[in-house]
Formats: structure tokens, sequence, C-alpha cells
């Protein structure tokens, strides 16, 4: 499954940025992710079977967790961060560093909560 990075046109239909590009080959994916205009996504169900549950703690890839360290800090400074974290239920009991906020946001499995885009292109209706 591949989602556009941008506004594209594939086979006489217009995706915006973000959407789905679902029901492609194997290789008009492979093209569109090579030309930069899409990129690999996994489903839901393919998380969730790459995620090991141990309390509630989340099991996710390294590279996986560096890009949502890294759109966490880039998007948030540290108290809207934290502000955003307790609305989403993320548990912060000793937790203070903006570094240890974003770990336990991403190791209680809710980056996805912070992290989804509107149609306008902001973050929790925040410009």
């Amino acid at each position: 499954m591949i989602r556009a990075k941008h506004p594209i046109r594939h086979n006489g239909k217009q995706y915006k940025k973000g959407a789905i590009l679902d029901g492609l080959t194997a290789s008009e994916e492979k093209r569109l992710v090579t030309l930069k205009s899409a990129e690999y996504i996994i489903s839901p169900e393919e998380e969730l079977q790459q995620q090991q549950v141990s309390g509630q703690a989340f099991t996710i890839p390294p590279d996986q967790f560096e890009e949502f360290r890294k759109e966490l800090d880039d998007l948030y400074n540290a108290e809207d961060l934290k502000r955003a974290a307790l609305e989403v239920g993320v548990d912060l009991t000793d937790v203070t560093r903006k570094p240890d906020v974003i770990a336990a946001i991403i190791n209680q499995g809710k980056a996805d909560d912070l992290l989804e885009d509107d149609e306008t292109g902001t973050v929790d209706g925040q410009q």
C-alpha cells in the first residue's frame, strides 16, 4: 500500500497529498515510490502485527521510532506536546523532559494520535 507524498495524477485519476493509492499493481507502486511521488505505508493490521504489546509499552522498529520522534519534536514545543499527550491519554508520571515525553508517547502507542493531519495540513488545529 502506498500514500501520495504530494498531489499526483496516475492512470487518469487525481490524488491529493496523503491519499492512499490502493488497487495498484506492485510494479505501479514501485514506480510511483521510485519517482518519489508516493511512499510505502503499512496497514493498521500490519502495524499491529509489528507491535508486540507488553503491558502498556509497544515495541516498534527503531527506524519507525526515530521517524515518530523527529516528527513530534519538529511539530510541538515542550508545553504543547505535554498538553496534547495528556489529552490522548499518555501517562506522563515522572516525565518532565521533552525527549522523555516523546518516548512515552511513542512507547504507549499514541504517536499516530498526535501526528494525524487534518484537511488544512495543521496538527490538532494548530497553525
